[in-house]
């Protein structure tokens, strides 16, 4: 959960541990990771409501409910009876549904990382923080399969893979705090 404290500040607790991080660091990692100007990441991040901040369980079972949802598509997914809209001659559909498999795992275990950062971590946190920004990172190379860019519009996967990098944005500005 995110509270913010006078200065620009913001005192962040994960895994039981707290962080003083600054707005602007989490902007220059913003910047950094999306290739926006110090300009743009700014006004991205003043633009987030405090409807859209949830607690760290609150993304993680969101993530999970995602992967699942992607794992139930896959198996439905009939390779031998149906020919699908979404397959190419480039995206088979055995091809599709592996992809959409390794989507949903993905998302599940960012989830549970997720999850585990608002339990108590004592000396492991930091290698937890470290494992969900590389779980970010293995989640947001999915949104480039073939599968996904076939089933959703360029503005939906942009949105996904920014909202994915504040999160990260935010974890780095922490391990970087100290």
């Amino acid at each position: 959960m995110i509270k913010r404290i006078i200065g620009g500040a913001i005192a962040l607790a994960i895994g039981g541990t707290v962080f003083a991080v600054s707005q602007s660091d989490i902007v220059s990692n913003f910047s950094k990771n999306t290739g926006m100007t110090q300009e743009q990441a700014e006004n991205y991040i003043n633009n987030i409501s405090e409807s859209d901040l949830a607690s760290f369980s609150e993304v993680g079972q969101d993530f999970i409910e995602d992967g699942n949802w992607y794992l139930d598509g896959a198996r439905d997914i009939d390779c031998v009876n149906y020919t699908y809209e979404w397959e190419t001659y480039s995206l088979s559909c055995q091809s599709g549904k592996s992809q959409l498999q390794k989507i949903g795992s993905d998302e599940i275990k960012l989830g549970n990382c997720y999850k585990s950062l608002d339990t108590d971590l004592g000396d492991a946190v930091k290698s937890k923080i470290n494992e969900c920004v590389s779980d970010i990172d293995t989640v947001n190379a999915d949104f480039n399969f073939p599968i996904v860019t076939a089933l959703m519009d360029a503005t939906t996967i942009t949105d996904l893979k920014n909202t994915n990098i504040y999160n990260k944005s935010i974890l780095q500005s922490a391990l970087e705090s100290e």
